[in-house]
């Protein structure tokens, strides 16, 4: 192998720098919120190609900064329960990543939150994930291609079983979430699963990440979603590193975590690293 491209291997091994890996656009559900639009964005800034899944064209405008908001600017208009409404976004797609949501309106304390109609954990988190993959599935298998990877984020808190997130609203979030995981992973498709802990909107880049498996993290330091959107990115930039594996990520202060290929090492479950060393 020749020097050049002998260094190059070595540092796309070493997650030194990021290569577009998957062959196709990738498709941004949730888009215009908070951590789906510093998605879009940190994938644009490395020149990835993007298609944005929005449900309203005002809010892309606002959020997404685009002009015509349509097609012709990556920016497809869609609702996550309607598998019909994805088809176009998902056409020769390279990677999924779900970022769509369900939020919790509240009007004053914790008691008083609710979900809109049609929009709980359920709907959302759960039932629209399934449509969601679905989609994705049906649009790979269609083009003839080798399915690429879909990037899902969950959340922290699904081994404490009626938590405070679950009783927000009487919406069961967290497991609703945790039956998202369980279908994308028996998908077939390849996947990554993150996540995160409480999540804050500080700048990103300045921190030290820490995964985990199983809310084993005892550092609960809120991550901020820019940094959720940079493990994201990095997930469908490094498809082989990060294939497979579903884990918890949470952040304290410390040297900025910039190689994302040895974190994805540390992601993966301890025993699935001593299967792999199982010779046969």
């Amino acid at each position: 192998m020749a020097p050049v491209v002998l260094r190059v291997a070595l540092a796309l091994q070493l997650g030194l720098f990021s290569a577009v890996a998957v062959e196709g656009p990738v498709v941004i559900t949730g888009a215009t919120g908070r951590t789906g639009a510093l998605l879009y964005n940190t994938l644009k800034a490395k020149g990835v190609s993007v298609r944005a899944l929005v449900r309203n064209v005002t809010k892309a405008k606002e959020v997404l900064r685009c002009s015509a908001c349509d097609a012709s600017e990556g920016i497809f208009l869609g609702d996550v329960t309607k598998k019909e409404t994805l088809v176009q976004a998902m056409e020769g797609a390279g990677a999924l990543a779900i970022v769509a949501s369900s939020v919790p309106v509240c009007t004053g304390g914790m008691d008083t939150c609710s979900y809109p109609k049609g929009a709980f954990p359920v709907d959302i988190d759960w039932l629209a994930s399934k449509v969601q993959v679905e989609a994705f599935a049906e649009s790979q298998k269609k083009a003839g291609k080798v399915p690429g990877p879909v990037v899902l984020c969950s959340s922290m808190g699904t081994t404490e079983p009626d938590s405070f997130l679950d009783k927000l609203g009487n919406g069961f979030a967290v497991f609703y979430k945790l039956n998202a995981e369980a279908a994308l992973m028996s998908s077939g498709l390849p996947f990554t699963i993150v996540k995160p802990c409480g999540l804050s909107d500080t700048a990103a880049g300045e921190a030290q990440l820490l995964v985990g498996h199983d809310d084993s993290i005892s550092l609960k330091t809120p991550i901020t979603r820019g940094d959720v959107a940079r493990v994201m990115a990095e997930a469908t930039l490094q498809p082989e590193k990060a294939k497979g594996l579903r884990f918890d990520l949470c952040s304290q202060p410390g040297a900025a975590t910039a190689d994302f290929g040895k974190l994805f090492d540390e992601a993966r479950n301890p025993l699935a690293q001593a299967q792999a060393q199982v010779v046969v």
